[in-house]
């Protein structure tokens, strides 16, 4: 059975054809029955952060070009676009000032709409998700297409894509070193099922153990509500985040403390999307 994420029917979307990026379809990991799409994604931004010039304040229109599908199985939802990645690109380009100079790691970046966005203004971005089907291929793709075009040279090759997966209990020594320097952390719609929301909160516990470096993460989530057998209306796979997450706050990890805190969602929203009252963003301090 496929997933197909909200965004899917919001028309927003401008569809600009079948993407140069294309799976062999052999192998049902590889992608789904659908054909890649190539959309682009309008926003909104400060001139004067994104490109580091002293002119004044300017806002201008600018675009964010993604290769993605639109209905996948389970295990690829990650080549889709979801809501979540749209309000944590809004939180990164309302608070410019905060990634400046600081290096970020994306955890389950999917098709790289947070990472991009990061990487206008950051230091550096590390862009991670699993090595399955396309999803890292696509993720790379994605960056190079984007980044590469940017008008601020700084910013031309500050992210970076590889591998991590929530499963892991050990991080090869070339991936520890770099997460060792981690400022900021972001993480957008990481809850489907209980098992990988477990395992994405072990990862928050892991990077934190890596260096006594204090570090900040957030996190966008949709709250996804179903009907039970009963008829209530219910959120499941967000009652269980919020479950994982409450076991981490006031954690002490290397003598600092944890702290989670859920944000409100009432700064500008750049991206033209439909800003539903069933996203979230929380925010964990580990200090």
């Amino acid at each position: 059975m496929g997933i197909s994420s909200e965004v899917k029917d919001e028309m927003f979307i401008r569809t600009i054809g079948l993407s140069i990026f294309q799976s062999d379809g052999e192998d049902s990991d590889s992608q789904s029955e659908e054909e890649y799409l190539e959309s682009e994604f309008l926003f909104t931004s400060n001139n004067k952060i994104l490109t580091n010039s002293d002119n004044k304040d300017e806002i201008t229109k600018r675009k964010i070009r993604l290769s993605h599908l639109t209905s996948t199985t389970r295990d690829l939802v990650g080549l889709q676009v979801w809501r979540g990645a749209f309000l944590l690109s809004d939180f990164t380009l309302h608070n410019c000032q905060m990634f400046l100079g600081k290096q970020v790691l994306e955890l389950a970046a999917g098709v790289g709409l947070t990472s991009i966005v990061a990487g206008l203004v950051a230091d550096q971005v590390i862009a991670t998700d699993v090595d399955r089907g396309n999803i890292l291929p696509l993720l790379q793709s994605n960056v190079e297409k984007n980044i590469l075009s940017c008008d601020n040279p700084k910013n031309k090759n500050n992210v970076s894509v590889c591998e991590l997966d929530f499963f892991w209990d050990e991080y090869p020594s070339e991936l520890k070193k770099k997460l060792e320097n981690i400022d900021i952390i972001l993480a957008s719609d990481v809850v489907y099922t209980q098992p990988i929301t477990k395992q994405f909160v072990k990862t928050l516990r892991q990077l934190f153990n890596l260096s006594i470096k204090p570090k900040v993460v957030y996190i966008a989530l949709e709250k996804r509500r179903e009907t039970s057998d009963s008829g209530e209306i219910i959120a499941p796979m967000y009652a269980h985040f919020e479950q994982c997450i409450g076991e981490l706050n006031l954690a002490m990890i290397n003598n600092k403390k944890v702290v989670v805190e859920e944000l409100k969602i009432d700064f500008p929203q750049y991206f033209v999307y439909n800003r539903v009252n069933e996203l979230t963003l929380w925010r964990i301090n580990y200090m």
